[in-house]
């Protein structure tokens, strides 16, 4: 009897205590669940949802739910598409001509001419110089370094200082600056040392119908000479260098001639010489001019007759940056550009005027030639009325600077 009580007994602690275990467990478990979906903070408890969002205690429901779900998140609503911009138009450039301005190198040396052309390049009348480096007599407007030509300093005329400071001041301004050397016809260089010299086939140096010396084309000093010119011009800040009297001797005998090198043709050795310069000035860019078309076009009519052929010119006017033209109306330039296209490769050609309202008015590049009147042409400038040069008459010769040195 006693033996049964005490099995019940035992029975029933096992009971009690598996209870009790059971118990415990299902209250931790609780405690972790209601751990896992309650977030505390100073405002009390809150429910999390099963997407780990707090709910707000006045029972705020998902926003991105629908409303008959509350798994299902809602398909967002298609935004409005943006109106579509109109394409934004680039601004076109403005057609920008060169507008140049030739002067006599005594006047540009100048400190008084300098701030005048400062002032017409800040209000964009002009933005293009040009001024003699070397005149048809050979005299030099800026000092040259040479082992060519002895005493070449006797040579340089004028203000050299002052020239300088100009081109400085005009290319710190932005001016694009050009040197114009006057390259074959020297009288003061070929006279100095004859060497350099077109020579008589029976000695002496060659004369032309008005009795002046030039220098030979053919001849590898008389090159290097020039290149220390350009070299010069190059050093002084000068932007471009444009060659003019760059041909063979117009007048006179040729068949009497004795060159150092004789060519096939005077453009074959024209061409040459043009290809030396440039090399020497490395990238600055090398152009032509002469006084008229036609002497640009036919460089020497005697010599193909009594002396060595003009040959085909198309390569050299080709070679060149650019062919600056003596003109006295808008109908001659529209022809001389024709004439230089249809010779050449399409070269860029530069008009130059000896008025300044064919100059300001003229619908392409333009230079005005100044240097017999540099005062009038920067008067006429300024004023922007055509006066000076404007109602000038033409001169035979608008590129001739032979007294521009001595001035």
């Amino acid at each position: 009897m006693n033996i049964n009580r005490n099995r019940n007994q035992i029975r029933i602690r096992r009971t009690v205590v598996a209870v009790l275990i059971v118990a415990a467990l299902i209250a931790v478990v609780g405690v972790i669940l209601v751990s896992r979906c309650l977030s505390f903070d100073e405002n009390g408890a809150h429910v999390i949802d099963r997407y780990g969002v707090l709910a707000e205690e006045q029972g705020q429901t998902r926003p991105e739910l629908t409303a008959g779900s509350a798994e299902t998140p809602a398909e967002p609503e298609p935004a409005e598409p943006e109106p579509e911009k109109e394409p934004e138009t680039a601004p076109q450039p403005q057609v920008k001509y060169t507008r140049a301005l030739m002067l006599a190198a005594s006047s540009a040396a100048e400190e008084g001419t300098r701030a005048r052309l400062l002032k017409l390049a800040e209000q964009g009348v002009l933005d293009t110089v040009i001024v003699n480096i070397k005149d048809s007599e050979g005299n030099l407007n800026l000092p040259v370094e040479t082992d060519v030509v002895d005493g070449v300093s006797d040579f340089t005329e004028g203000d050299a200082d002052g020239l300088k400071s100009t081109i400085a001041a005009l290319r710190d301004a932005g001016v694009h600056v050009v040197g114009r050397i006057y390259c074959f016809h020297d009288r003061r260089a070929a006279s100095r040392n004859s060497d350099l010299a077109i020579q008589f086939e029976r000695g002496g140096s060659w004369l032309d119908y008005d009795n002046t010396r030039w220098l030979d084309p053919t001849n590898g000093d008389a090159l290097a000479y020039l290149d220390d010119v350009a070299r010069a011009a190059v050093q002084a800040g000068c932007d471009e260098i444009v060659l003019a009297d760059f041909t063979f001797p117009p007048r006179g005998h040729l068949d009497r001639a004795d060159f150092a090198d004789w060519p096939d043709t005077q453009a074959e050795a024209l061409a040459a010489a043009l290809k030396d310069i440039q090399g020497a000035v490395g990238d600055v860019p090398v152009s032509l001019t002469a006084d008229s078309l036609g002497a640009l076009t036919a460089l020497s009519p005697s010599g193909s007759e009594d002396g060595i052929s003009v040959g085909e010119i198309g390569a050299l006017l080709g070679a060149a940056h650019r062919l600056f033209v003596p003109v006295e109306t808008a109908e001659e330039a529209a022809s001389a550009i024709q004439q230089l296209r249809e010779a050449a490769s399409n070269p860029a050609v530069v008009p130059v005027f000896s008025g300044s309202s064919l100059w300001s008015t003229y619908n392409g590049d333009a230079a005005l030639n100044g240097v017999s009147d540099s005062e009038a042409a920067l008067a006429a400038l300024e004023g922007g009325q055509n006066k000076g040069t404007a109602d000038a008459e033409p001169t035979q010769n608008p590129t001739e600077e032979n007294t521009d040195a001595a001035e």
